[in-house]
């Protein structure tokens, strides 16, 4: 998931309702604040996100939820030291991130082994038919359906709800029509537990698991080299986004053997309450990751030891934080430099020679 500076979005909460907190982060670390800047945590005896107060550079629930008044003298924009910050990225960061994409740093590079891409599997052209499987879990379910997802991913002009295109379309205009990126629909499938317990636990297994038996899948079709790997898995979980550890939008991989084939990448988002929260910002960018191996442009913080005050490409690519522009209704394309990585600009000018030049933007 692209990383997040300043975004206001609607949390749940056991007690206390729904509350709007603006976000800076990514999937590997993230700070939340209210809307008039107090920093605050998800209490879990609290059952409520209430303020916070720095102990030795750490954040402690001060037990007073946003409902109150923050306890008098609390300075607001409080942040953790850059030494726990960075102990919790990297905790973070090595839980989903395999070890073959981990440099002598611990962390990815934007020039790494693979000449600017993450290593791994990459299919990057072609017609390339992925799984994605719709989830519920036993407490919370979904008025989106089946066919409302497979427009959003698959539809040759799709504009519903604010969307610019569908990710089909997006990739074939990011690629120059190389890659035609399908997706078969499937479900939604009833998890066992309430969506908390899949917090802290991986729901993917489970939903793959419901997912073969119920609708009689032979994942032989998702493996478009005949390779013996499935393409692309991902899942969409039903109700609003979760920032929160397994239910953050994200890429990683599963490492697992279903039906004879490997399954090693997937994607996670969520589907929201309704199709007109349906985006396709999130989808688009972790399929960028999960199919073409393109890295995050967005800067982790710990690489330079600047702790978050660098904005990478900003919102000029879809890998930075380009995946939010408009709601993530209309992402930024991709950048020249990835589509170059992954052979997709069909039009080329050496500048090292004398002569006018004209560049067009598409």
């Amino acid at each position: 998931m692209s990383a997040i500076t300043g975004e206001t979005l609607t949390f749940g909460q056991k007690v206390g309702g729904d509350i709007s907190l603006v976000v800076y982060g990514d999937e590997f670390y993230a700070r939340y604040e209210t809307v008039d800047g107090h920093s605050v945590i998800y209490d879990l005896y609290k059952g409520s996100y209430c303020y916070v107060e720095l102990l030795d550079g750490q954040f402690s629930s001060t037990g007073v939820p946003t409902t109150k008044a923050p306890p008098a003298g609390l300075p607001r924009h409080l942040r953790e030291s850059d030494r726990t910050r960075n102990r919790l990225f990297k905790s973070r960061y090595e839980m989903l991130r395999p070890p073959e994409q981990v440099g002598e740093t611990g962390l990815m590079r934007t020039h790494g082994p693979n000449d600017g891409l993450l290593t791994g599997r990459q299919v990057s052209s072609g017609a390339v038919r992925g799984l994605t499987i719709l989830v519920e879990f036993a407490d919370v379910g979904t008025s989106v359906s089946r066919d409302d997802i497979d427009l959003m991913l698959n539809s040759d002009d799709y504009r519903s709800h604010g969307n610019y295109c569908s990710v089909r379309q997006y990739y074939q205009l990011m690629s120059s029509g190389k890659l035609d990126y399908t997706n078969d629909v499937v479900g939604p499938v009833k998890l066992s537990k309430d969506q908390s317990y899949y917090i802290n636990n991986r729901l993917m297994e489970e939903a793959l698991d419901l997912a073969i038996a119920e609708f009689d899948l032979d994942l032989n079709d998702y493996d478009s080299k005949d390779e013996g790997t499935v393409d692309a898995l991902s899942f969409l979980y039903a109700g609003r986004t979760l920032y929160k550890n397994w239910l953050w939008p994200h890429n990683s991989v599963l490492r697992i053997r279903k039906q004879g084939l490997n399954i090693n990448y997937y994607t996670i988002q969520s589907m929201g309450r309704s199709a007109v929260d349906l985006s396709i910002g999130t989808f688009t960018h972790e399929t960028g990751h999960m199919l073409c191996r393109f890295p995050d442009l967005y800067d982790y913080g710990q690489r330079d030891g600047d702790s978050e005050k660098s904005a990478g490409l900003g919102s000029y690519c879809l890998m930075s934080s380009g995946n939010h522009l408009g709601r993530g209704k209309v992402p930024s394309p991709v950048s020249a430099y990835l589509r170059d990585l992954v052979n997709w600009c069909h039009t080329k000018i050496d500048l090292n020679t004398q002569g006018s030049y004209v560049a067009e933007h598409g």
